[in-house]
């Protein structure tokens, strides 16, 4: 289980119409179990009725989610169980757009939905009445708006697997690429170097309580409010391995840490998600309080050094949640978000040109050339989610943001430009509907020789994605920051990345990261902040470059040492998360994440 898309993708759960995708996890459930169509038929005289048939009570009875299954990923299930949750999703689907062609009220079937959440044991009832009605008006809105949407399409683009397709033609799309040969740019004739810092995944909980409940029962605990009595897992000082956020002092010894040890720092990469994990109760004022007293703070750490920021999935209200620029309905846009970074990420920190304000108030992304020969490309992946619903409303709305990638990387190949890119989601994310991923791919490929490096977040974890080129000259790396958060299970931190200037390759990074155990045994004192090791020494490669990685990958693979130093930094040696039970092919299941190519060693793994 990936803990950044399954934390991103727990909210979800909470929202009772997919409730039963989660809820065969531990029962084997076969198709012949429970008919669609024979449970819709159960859930709508449930509904309208209001009473229960044995039917439907021996189906919730079996269906309902065990607590310690709550958090698994359904998107890597296969066979029976992958059809079984692909028939469930779409039979709820259609017994509540059915209910609301009818013209049941909005309240209707929120308390409908409120109600089956919580006999499913989805969530506590205060979790579900809060995720449910955050996200019931951009649902029904939906659901309203489009006349054709059906469960097939709104399954197919959560799930889109074999055992669940997605189907709707609407969702096909291609961008214009230039089939134009590559154009070499030639390195720069200097042997300087810069030190680019990368911070991801704060998730500030303005709510964290030292020594709350750690272990509450509800997607984020160690919060004010949560503590009761017989409580026995406290939060720490400093954070917590349960399912807790970050204090604020943490949040501040982190950048102090930084700014303290780094003196020789040109830029800093921040890739995204400052808010909370509190899904269920976050607000539009809440948000804009906290991304603002973030950013205040790292401007006030930083002063003159230049920040280059970007949009999480959990920035927008409610999270997830990024609305086409046109939808511009108070309770529904996302354009309020747009425009408040705008102006503090280039008005008031002046961290960004006037020239990039026009994209991120389209989107969320923006470019710019800090240097000659070097351009910054920053994208908004976050609309491409699955757990975006506005996807089921304009369905082509992201091949916008892939049209403009492709004409910004053709420009610099013309001028002459290397490239970074930095998005929340990696590359590699199954989360993101398969149309964005194949264009994508479709981008990188053509223009692989002008990007030197990916930067991205969300997954929490440290690790790195890899994809060869099929001249084997260039190729592509995505580096992942991690993240200051230690939710779910890890240690926090951040990397210093050495790059060439002569063509912006990374050459070597450092991780750095303290032992959550040991600060909040001694939370009078600051954590002790240390190098955890250096990626060139760590895993003796000669440098970093997507060829030189990718020959490493094919050697490390078959080198039980290495895939044991791999699998403990991915975990960034947290002893929760390492004393789980892996084997040596679980392991190599992990390190085989980080190639995208199927033409691999890990082939027969």
């Amino acid at each position: 289980m990936r803990v950044g898309d399954n934390t991103a993708m727990m909210w979800f759960k909470y929202f009772i119409f997919c409730a039963l995708i989660f809820a065969v996890h531990g029962v084997s459930l076969q198709l012949d179990d429970i008919n669609a169509t024979a449970f819709a038929n159960e859930i709508k005289t449930w509904v309208k009725e209001q009473r229960e048939t044995h039917t439907f009570r021996q189906m919730i009875n079996r269906l309902r989610i065990p607590p310690e299954l709550q958090n698994c990923d359904w998107k890597f299930y296969k066979g029976e169980k992958a059809k079984s949750i692909c028939t469930i999703c779409e039979g709820i689907f259609k017994t509540f757009i059915n209910f609301r062609r009818q013209g049941k009220s909005d309240e209707f079937i929120e308390n409908s939905v409120i109600n089956l959440c919580t006999l499913l044991n989805i969530q506590t009832k205060r979790v579900c009445e809060g995720a449910v009605r955050l996200n019931m008006p951009i649902i029904l809105h939906i659901v309203d708006s489009r006349e054709n949407l059906t469960a097939n399409t709104i399954c197919g683009t959560i799930l889109e697997s074999k055992s669940c397709p997605l189907k709707d033609p609407e969702f096909k799309w291609n961008i214009t690429l230039s089939n134009d040969a590559a154009t070499i740019i030639p390195d720069n004739e200097t042997e300087e170097k810069m030190k680019i810092v990368q911070i991801t995944d704060i998730h500030y909980d303005p709510l964290y309580e030292p020594n709350g409940n750690a272990n509450c029962k509800e997607p984020v605990c160690c919060r004010k409010g949560q503590n009761t009595t017989g409580t026995t897992s406290l939060a720490g000082y400093w954070g917590d391995y349960q399912s807790c956020d970050t204090p604020f002092h943490a949040v501040i010894d982190a950048l102090t840490q930084i700014n303290d040890t780094h003196k020789d720092i040109d830029a800093i990469y921040f890739t995204g998600d400052i808010i909370d994990h509190g899904i269920w109760e976050t607000s539009k004022e809440g948000n804009i309080e906290s991304l603002m007293q973030i950013y205040d703070k790292i401007k006030d750490t930083f002063k003159n050094i230049p920040v280059y920021p970007i949009f999480g999935n959990h920035e927008p209200q409610p999270v997830n949640q990024f609305a086409p620029t046109y939808v511009t309905e108070d309770h529904l846009t996302t354009n309020w978000l747009y425009k408040l970074l705008a102006d503090l990420w280039i008005n008031t920190y002046n961290w960004l040109p006037e020239s990039t304000r026009s994209t991120i108030l389209q989107g969320g992304y923006y470019t710019f050339s800090p240097k000659k020969g070097f351009r910054i490309i920053v994208l908004n992946n976050n609309i491409c989610y699955s757990y975006n619903w506005w996807l089921w409303y304009d369905p082509q709305y992201p091949a916008n943001q892939l049209q403009w990638l492709a004409d910004t990387l053709l420009n610099a190949e013309k001028n002459g430009e290397f490239v970074h890119i930095l998005s929340h989601m990696p590359v590699s994310s199954k989360s993101c509907i398969k149309t964005w991923r194949d264009e994508y791919l479709r981008i990188i490929n053509r223009f692989s020789h002008l990007i030197k490096a990916e930067f991205n977040g969300h997954t929490h974890n440290d690790e790195l994605v890899l994809l060869p080129s099929s001249d084997t000259t260039n190729g592509y790396i995505a580096w992942n920051g991690g993240s200051i958060t230690t939710y779910t299970k890890l240690n926090p931190n951040y990397k210093v990345y050495t790059v060439a200037s002569s063509n912006y390759e990374v050459t070597d990074y450092d991780n750095w990261m303290y032992n959550l155990n040991l600060a909040n045994k001694n939370s009078h004192e600051r954590p002790n902040w240390y190098k955890s090791y250096s990626f060139k020494e760590e895993y003796g490669v000669s440098d970093l470059s997507a060829k030189s990685l990718s020959n490493w990958f094919n050697t490390a693979v078959k080198n039980e040492t290495l895939v044991n130093k791999y699998y403990k930094h991915f975990y960034k040696q947290a002893p929760p998360s390492l004393e789980a039970d892996c084997n040596l092919n679980c392991k190599k299941q992990r390190f085989c994440q980080m190639a995208l190519t199927t033409e691999n060693a890990c082939n027969n793994i």
